[in-house]
């Protein structure tokens, strides 16, 4: 029978600790520019961010550096929540709900308030709300 250690792994190599640790440590490492890039030039970007709406008790996960504009995302965020109409609070539509996010500040703006690379970046979590409700978030209210 072996032993610890007789396997080729080394034990200092394991660590255990709560549940979340790691990803605390990693977004931490993130947060202070450590993170590793990826080797390859080629490889896809990802963000993903957990989308929440009013009234409903489940929450989506959307990877929105996989779309290319507002119009895209919006598209996918009407076929996630298929109950009603989503839309941007830009005028000229007269949406059921529409969509905000929270910024790396804290912040909480309209979906397209931003250029979109700009929201891509700073997006941490994206809420979809009736639309009386952000009106008092509009940059032109």
């Amino acid at each position: 029978m072996a032993g610890y250690g007789d396997d080729g792994v080394d034990l200092t190599e394991l660590t255990l600790g709560p549940p979340g640790v790691n990803a605390r440590k990693a977004r931490r490492a993130r947060k202070n520019g450590q993170h590793q890039q990826p080797s390859s030039s080629s490889a896809m970007m990802q963000a993903f961010v957990k989308v929440s709406m009013d009234g409903t008790p489940y929450l989506r996960k959307v990877d929105v550096a996989a779309y290319d504009d507002y119009g895209e995302l919006v598209e996918a965020l009407n076929e996630l929540f298929c109950c009603c109409s989503i839309g941007l609070m830009d005028g000229y539509g007269d949406w059921e709900h529409a969509v905000v996010y929270e910024d790396g500040d804290g912040d909480w703006m309209l979906v397209g308030d931003v250029p979109w690379e700009m929201f891509v970046s700073s997006c941490k979590r994206m809420r979809v709300m009736r639309s009386c409700e952000a009106r008092g978030l509009s940059s032109n209210a």
